[in-house]
């Protein structure tokens, strides 16, 4: 994944096993918002990947390489603390 590299989030989450969980957070997420017109909530899907795969090129820059248990591991971690996020929200 040199920085030339264009990040597969959908095949790095599907490879780590970790595809659902964070569908299940968009579904979360997209309930937290209450209805949304499709737009918005496409682009709400979308601005959730853009930062998953900021953050996987983060700790992957930091850490110089990335294994697929490094990439599970970073994408869990994001997940929950989102997830941890959103629990915390008011309604």
């Amino acid at each position: 994944m040199g920085p030339t590299v264009k990040l597969d989030l959908t095949r790095i989450l599907q490879a780590t096993g970790e595809l659902q969980h964070f569908l299940d957070l968009g579904a979360a997420r997209l309930r937290a918002e209450g209805p949304l017109p499709q737009e918005a909530s496409e682009e709400l899907i979308f601005s959730m990947a853009d930062e998953l795969e900021e953050h996987l090129r983060t700790m992957r820059d930091r850490q110089g390489s990335a294994s697929i248990n490094d990439l599970r591991v970073w994408t869990r971690a994001w997940i929950d603390e989102r997830q941890e996020a959103l629990a915390q929200k008011p309604p």
